[in-house]
């Protein structure tokens, strides 16, 4: 009869014969306790089968204290096992089957471990640049930019110069129709038929060339950053790098590699639009038009893209994969711009009057009102000089740099910014970062400035310095900025909150206007303001009774200042400096030179940072040295410190040559010049000297090796060329071998020294 092992908690409770309720294990065992468990039972079941049972229907066995094949102690008896009878005969029901089977299966199947691999990927350190790689960085896409800038221009000079090209110019008349031809020769009866003959060339070539792309756009510098990873030959590769710029959607214009390339657009009457506009000027100038070929450069940014760090709840705020995204209600605060339709082609598109606004574009001087006008030939647009700047949006298209090409071979450039440009300090920051204050303290001028004077050519003439004049009016009626971050180093508005460390508004008069309840100042009111100790550099000194107008916080370069720094601080409040205007001063004028004795400050020195600090009577020698001949003809003198320098975390005077009184002047300098004599002369007895020593030191190896040569080579035969060099021998060798060999010959025998006997130099005892 099969049975069911059990654990026993009490004596009374194992002599119950109740069945107990069969339930399913909630563990497992593993392989080995099973089957030591199994042998256990079998055991177990062969002794219950021979001893009698009890009157409960235990065995006796199983009911004694002590087990005999367990071998446990009395003190044991209570993790004794209960055996307990089950009664077969009672009907099963088919839950207890189910669970039965279940049981069996999972005795009898292996058991298996399947191990859980957890992985968590470790959140990679964001290391934050050095400074040096930041400045690297920046140089870097600063000389990017500039050499863009280089490149570009150069590329719409060649350009200007294939539209002067004879042979272009008489191919691109040959395709006007002569009623055109005809009316345009009129441009220089009237302004009337000036005008009408432009307008009728712009409706003709709108109709005429087909636009096939947009041409030159700015590109963001990470877009070509796969060229740094995949090996080219940028001397020969050029075909393979245009295929895939090309397949990646970054070729931009077309590639026109000659003046026939140029025509064929036109004989194709097909192109992108800078092509367009290009033999549009071609066009003009063959009608007699003096026409400019006008482009807005569009070079790589200099700047650096700030990368924005995504916040911590930007995950929580996704939506999941069950949920549906919600859509962000629409509340227009302005008018949308009118988009195209759909259905219109890519021509269409850029030759509308509301699209976006091209790159390169043309310019008309009109010899009647004495000024030059803005054609667009893309959209057909006439004098519309503001339509040419793009929108803020877009980012394809950024007006920095305008330039326009005269017609000639080599035409003269002119920066035309100030026509187009809504902003002119805002095309000024896109085109070049601003110099910084101890750059322009320096005297450095930018890189543009230097690079513009490189290829502008200086006319004279009259229309030059009428256009000059126009665009200055044009800067100086700038309308005034809409937003707050406009005003912001603005040539010619300012705000209060704009003002640097180091800028008061003086006089707070006239206000100009408002904005969001800020007063809006010209900028001719931001005055600059300095430490006493900095005008002082400056030769200037604060009046008696002046109050700074303006507190700054200290700057700590010097031990000296960081430690009043860490004073302040631990008095609980911050070290600061006070400043003044330049209202507030007033030159710096030192005490006179009395009787030949020139006057010092607290350091003994004279201050002569700029040529006004110079005392009156005095002189000023920027001779270095020349203070010990002052010493020694006992004439009175003074160092003269014209800078400062840090070094070491201390404040070090520069200083250069010596002041004295004016009558000694002549005197001092007769002296310096027969010190300097003398001095000349003696460090070229001291080069003589030099040499003669080398020469003899020359000479006289020359000569001792001459003599070894004599003395321990003559006996030796010369080498021929039968005996190799290797196996020739010296003449001490030579001089050994005749020493062993040659008992008869004393020649040298005596080591060079007695040659007479064989004695080595020494009287033989025969002769004694």
């Amino acid at each position: 009869m099969p049975k069911r092992r059990t654990k026993a908690k009490s004596t009374s409770n194992a002599s119950s014969s109740a069945p107990r309720k069969r339930t399913r294990r909630s563990t497992r065992l593993n392989t080995d306790n099973e089957t030591a468990n199994a042998e256990k039972e079998q055991l177990l079941d062969d002794n219950n089968a021979s001893s009698p049972p009890s009157d409960n229907g235990v065995p006796l066995e199983a009911s004694t204290p002590q087990n005999d094949m367990d071998g446990h102690s009395e003190s044991d008896s209570d993790e004794q096992m209960d055996w307990e009878h089950i009664d077969m005969s009672a009907p099963a029901t088919e839950d207890m089957e189910e669970e039965e089977e279940d049981v069996d299966m999972e005795q009898h199947q292996p058991v298996s471990y399947q191990d859980v691999e957890v992985v968590f990927e470790a959140p990679r350190a964001v290391l934050k640049k050095s400074k040096w790689e930041q400045v690297y960085e920046r140089n870097m896409r600063e000389w990017l930019n500039h050499s863009h800038v280089v490149l570009l221009v150069a590329h719409f000079a060649i350009r200007n110069r294939w539209c002067s090209l004879s042979e272009v110019q008489a191919a691109s008349l040959s395709c006007i129709p002569e009623h055109i031809q005809r009316q345009c020769q009129q441009h220089e009866e009237s302004q009337d038929k000036f005008t009408a003959a432009i307008r009728v060339l712009l409706g003709w070539w709108k109709s005429y060339f087909t636009l096939t792309g947009i041409g030159p756009v700015t590109r963001a510098y990470d877009d070509f950053d796969f060229l740094n990873t995949q090996d080219f030959n940028w001397e020969s590769d050029h075909q393979p790098i245009q295929q895939e710029l090309e397949k990646r959607g970054l070729l931009d214009g077309e590639s026109i590699t000659s003046s026939v390339d140029l025509l064929k657009k036109l004989v194709d009457q097909s192109g992108c639009r800078d092509t367009s506009a290009e033999l549009f000027v071609a066009v003009a100038r063959s009608l007699g038009f003096d026409v400019r070929l006008v482009c807005s450069l569009q070079p790589v940014s200099y700047r650096i893209p700030t990368t924005k760090r995504p916040s911590k709840t930007s995950h929580s705020n996704e939506p999941s994969d069950d949920e549906t995204p919600k859509r962000k209600p629409k509340f227009p605060l302005r008018a949308p711009r009118p988009r195209l339709e759909p259905g219109q082609s890519l021509d269409e598109q850029l030759k509308s009057t509301k699209g976006k606004p091209p790159t390169v574009w043309a310019e008309v001087y009109d010899a009647h009102n004495g000024r030059w006008i803005c054609v667009d030939p893309i959209r057909g647009l006439y004098d519309r000089p503001k339509a040419m700047h793009p929108s803020s949006g877009d980012k394809q298209n950024v007006l920095s740099c305008v330039l326009a090409f005269d017609q000639g071979r080599y035409g003269k450039c002119v920066d035309v910014t100030r026509r187009y440009a809504l902003s002119i300090a805002k095309a000024r920051r896109l085109r070049e970062r601003e110099l910084t204050k101890r750059e322009k303290e320096a005297g450095m001028r930018s890189w543009w400035d230097d690079f513009y004077a490189s290829i502008q050519q200086n006319d004279n003439d009259e229309r030059s310095a009428r256009e000059q004049q126009e665009m200055d009016q044009m800067e100086s009626k700038e309308p005034m900025p809409t937003s707050i971050s406009a005003f912001n180093n603005h040539p010619l508005y300012a705000l209060e909150r704009h003002l640097k460390k180091f800028e008061v508004l003086h006089p707070r008069e006239p206000v100009l206007g408002r904005i969001r309840n800020e007063m809006i100042y010209p900028r001719s009111c931001v005055k600059p303001v300095h430490t006493a100790e900095t005008w002082m550099k400056h030769g200037r000194v604060i009046r008696d009774g002046e109050q700074p107008v303006k507190h700054v916080n200290a700057r700590a370069v010097t031990t000296e200042k960081k430690r009043a720094q860490e004073l302040a601080k631990q008095e609980g409040h911050v070290l600061q400096v006070a400043c003044y205007g330049e209202w507030q001063t007033e030159i710096f004028k030192p005490p006179p030179v009395i009787d030949g004795v020139v006057p010092r400050n607290s350091y003994g020195r004279v201050d002569l940072f700029t040529a006004t600090m110079l005392p009156e009577g005095a002189a000023h020698i920027p001779i270095q040295g020349i203070g010990k001949i002052a010493r020694r003809l006992g004439i009175d003198f003074a160092e003269a410190v014209v800078d400062f320098e840090f070094v070491r975390h201390r404040s070090v005077p520069v200083t250069n040559g010596i002041v004295i009184a004016k009558e000694n002047k002549n005197i001092l300098l007769e002296a310096w010049d027969e010190y300097e004599q003398a001095e000349t002369t003696k460090a070229i007895e001291k080069h003589e000297k030099q040499v003669y020593d080398r020469w003899r030191k020359l000479i006289l190896g020359v000569l001792i090796k001459a003599r070894l040569e004599r003395d321990y080579s003559k006996h030796h035969p010369e080498p021929t060329n039968e005996q190799p060099p290797s196996t020739t021998s010296s003449g001490y060798e030579s001089f050994l071998k005749d020493r062993h060999h040659d008992d008869t010959d004393h020649a040298v025998a005596g080591g060079g020294f007695v040659q007479e006997s064989a004695a080595g130099g020494f009287l033989p005892e025969d002769d004694e």
